[in-house]
């Protein structure tokens, strides 16, 4: 073969593996818009929620309250630019990626992990943790105990949890064995499969210790205040579920703007903007409360959209500090203190990803 035509199948080979590139690299583009485009389409952001107190629930049998909610209403803000502009599809563990998968639903937010390799396995992806479902161990206030220590030898109520291709999502059985276990004590299990059999031995004084997530601690004691209403939660962490959003693999954009969201309520109560004084803040000198609320451009091409976005998030539910308080903590039912649920520098685990 002549040295020319070699040059020139190099050539064409070249072109040929860069027109390859280009068109997977299109294709993969338009993939990745395609929930955005679609939530524009249809003018509404559809979710599919696990319900649960403080995160997604029914309190009044018509209007959803919780963190997940909020979430997504300040999704619908930033693209949509109403938070009204929301559905929840009620969802379990099964239905909530099924619904996602065939397109019924824009997003799925769970109350637990879903096992990574199941995550995988179906071609699914998880946002950043926006909540730490923490748990505890809830006595009876007339049993006289403050500490997991004195628990020592005596029963505690918990629900075996279930699992995922040698994963578990959700193993509360599990984790109090190996906490009592790392700590050399002696445990004492009363394994209840159903969550309302389990209810029912505590507020009958049956069991004086129920370990579960707190946020259905705090739901359970809140529910029966005649029974339990002074029932003290421990102040240790016997496990830690990190709620994240879960959408298609393939919806990078989507992703993105997913974590961005939830970034940006945690930046803003770390820079002190609030749906109150956001006016106020945006005539402010500090570059980084500018770049967020779009004074000066920027922010908006990171994720696609207007450089307002984050100004229509904030003033719609808050920071993340508001939106906790109002869900979860102090003006809500379950009064859960924010805990690692804190921003970073007040020792929580809460750490936006810069916004660029």
């Amino acid at each position: 073969m002549r040295a020319d035509q070699c040059g020139e199948n190099r050539i064409e080979l070249v072109l040929l593996l860069g027109a390859i590139l280009v068109a997977g690299s299109l294709a993969h583009s338009a993939g990745a818009q395609e929930t955005v485009n679609r939530v524009k389409n249809a003018g509404r952001v559809v979710c599919g929620v696990n319900v649960r107190a403080g995160l997604a629930d029914l309190p009044t049998g018509t209007t959803w309250k919780g963190l997940s909610v909020d979430l997504i209403k300040a999704l619908a803000a930033a693209v949509l630019g109403d938070p009204s502009k929301v559905s929840f599809v009620i969802a379990d563990r099964k239905s909530g990626p099924e619904k996602l998968l065939k397109g019924d639903t824009d997003v799925y937010l769970p109350v637990e992990p879903m096992a990574l390799s199941k995550l995988a396995n179906l071609g699914l992806a998880a946002s950043e943790a926006f909540f730490f479902n923490l748990q505890k161990i809830m006595v009876r206030k007339e049993s006289g105990i403050t500490a997991a220590a004195e628990l020592r030898n005596k029963p505690i109520a918990v629900q075996p949890g279930y699992v995922n291709e040698q994963n578990f999502e959700m193993a509360n059985e599990e984790q109090l064995r190996n906490y009592f276990r790392r700590a050399g004590w002696q445990l004492m299990v009363f394994p209840f499969q159903e969550w309302d059999e389990m209810e029912s031995a505590f507020l009958s004084g049956r069991v004086n210790a129920v370990s579960a997530e707190e946020t259905e601690l705090a739901r359970l004691r809140a529910a029966n205040r005649e029974e339990v209403g002074s029932a003290v939660i421990l102040p240790e962490v016997i496990g830690m579920e990190p709620v994240s959003a879960v959408a298609r693999s393939g919806d990078l954009h989507w992703l993105t703007l997913l974590n961005a969201t939830i970034s940006l309520l945690i930046e803003a109560e770390y820079l002190g903007i609030t749906s109150d004084n956001i006016d106020v803040m945006m005539t402010v000198n500090d570059p980084e409360i500018r770049y967020l609320l779009g004074v000066t451009p920027g922010i908006g091409i990171a994720v696609g959209l207007d450089n307002r976005w984050g100004e229509r998030v904030i003033k719609a539910v808050g920071n993340y500090g508001q939106v906790f308080k109002r869900d979860l903590g102090a003006d809500s039912a379950l009064a859960i203190p924010r805990g690692l649920n804190e921003l970073w520098i007040r020792g929580g685990l809460l750490y936006p990803r810069p916004i660029r």
